[in-house]
């Protein structure tokens, strides 16, 4: 039996609708939060056992959620595949699997996924569902680009150069605007691609390089410690549009402001947006609520057009200019920047370790390894003194001496 789960969304927004956190769906599946994280995210698979009891627990909460009234959401598909089918890991997915969930959030979103409080605060807590959904219900409107495949051809030296010729622009532009840093924003990107190459077979196998290289971006640009060095000097845009937007965006909280940079500049949908900033979908659409009105209140333009918001962050993001104009650097260039900087730091570890080695070794030789002397005993209510080493007499512990002369000269009396 072959199991074809649905995407990766929509396993994510059927636990979620179900009242689940990860750890406990991780534990009815007997498995680690991480791993179901990445089953979430598309970025494993599950297999034998692991996938059967996957694809039970989604057929589960799928009739549950129906009968719940939510919103339908694909179920899992099981097919009994032909007995010349290809290996089910290798095989192409059949054209049973359930259609990804479409790119925008639906109308009636945020949905509560616990029950109405019995409470008081139950007005309250209505209220602010329908604002949420008023809110976002002008975003369903602006389809996000499509995102066309992303093909690593040939070598990983190859791969590398086509992935960072086609993403970095983007990256730059994006770095800019979280962080109104020039500097930051370019160091953000090299650092990001110095990261993929070092963990290159991983983004090579990964669904989506682009945003592989895009998450480790945004995580290095909103660092605290990129400003430091001299890079932390803030520089607007020369177009008036272009600098209000900037300044508005750099008003927001730093995760507001990369959740509003991720669903209306880059066109990720609101569980994708989710996923990437590790959050749950129903905070990131609160992020998002709460970016939008901060920036209607800085741009009273976006009040009546509130579109707008989107094709001014896309614009930018595909032809905006950076000041300063910190070019990125080729991907001949980068290569040889990434591979070097992984020698340095290599070179680095190794005479870290040397030194380490020698400073150990020289304390081995140079400490006295002697056994301390043994303690003293007590005889008779006296105290022995401690077994060890004679020491040399001095003149008041030897014997007196017999004999002339060997004692105090002797007072004669004058003659006279």
């Amino acid at each position: 039996m072959t199991h074809a789960l649905p995407s990766a969304a929509d396993r994510r927004l059927l636990r979620e609708r179900a009242g689940l956190t990860r750890a406990q769906a991780a534990a009815r599946l007997g498995v680690s939060a991480q791993t179901l994280r990445a089953w979430e995210r598309g970025r494993s698979r599950p297999h034998g056992r692991r996938l059967e009891a996957y694809a039970g627990l989604l057929t589960e909460l799928t009739r549950e959620g129906a009968g719940a009234g939510a919103v339908d959401v694909p179920r899992p598909v099981t097919t009994t595949p032909p007995t010349d089918a290809p290996d089910p890991v290798t095989a192409t997915p059949p054209a049973e699997i359930p259609h990804p969930v479409e790119a925008t959030p639906p109308a009636d979103f945020p949905r509560p996924v616990t029950a109405p409080p019995t409470t008081p605060d139950i007005t309250h807590a209505t209220q602010a569902t329908t604002t949420a959904q008023a809110a976002l219900a002008p975003l369903t409107a602006l389809t996000p680009p499509a995102a066309e495949p992303l093909p690593l051809p040939g070598p990983p030296e190859t791969a590398f150069a086509t992935l960072y010729a086609r993403a970095a622009p983007g990256l730059l532009r994006q770095a800019y605007l979280l962080t109104s840093r020039p500097r930051v924003a370019l160091a953000a990107v090299l650092s990001g691609f110095r990261q993929a190459w070092e963990r290159w077979p991983e983004v090579a196998r990964d669904p989506d390089p682009e945003g592989w290289v895009r998450a480790v971006v945004h995580e290095s640009a909103l660092s605290p410690w990129r400003g430091f060095g001299g890079r932390g000097r803030r520089a607007a845009p020369a177009d008036a549009g272009q600098a209000a937007l900037a300044g508005a965006l750099l008003r927001l909280p730093p995760p507001h402001r990369r959740v509003v940079l991720l669903y209306e500049g880059v066109g990720l949908d609101l569980p994708e947006t989710a996923a990437e900033v590790e959050a749950s979908t129903r905070a990131a659409a609160h992020r998002l609520l709460h970016a939008r009105e901060s920036l209607t209140a800085a741009l009273p333009e976006l009040a009546a057009r509130p579109e707008q918001l989107a094709v001014r962050l896309r614009a930018f993001l595909a032809e905006g200019e950076v000041p300063g104009r910190p070019a990125p650097l080729s991907p001949e260039t980068a290569l040889a920047d990434v591979r070097l900087s992984g020698r340095a730091r290599t070179g680095a570890a190794l005479t870290v370790a040397g030194l380490l080695a020698a400073s150990t070794l020289y304390a081995v030789a140079t400490t006295d390894s002697s056994p301390p002397p043994p303690p003293a005993t007590e005889v008779d209510g006296t105290l022995t003194p401690a077994p060890g080493p004679p020491h040399p007499a001095t003149t008041r512990d030897r014997p007196p001496a017999e004999g002339p002369g060997t004692g105090p000269g002797r007072l004669v009396p004058l003659g006279g």
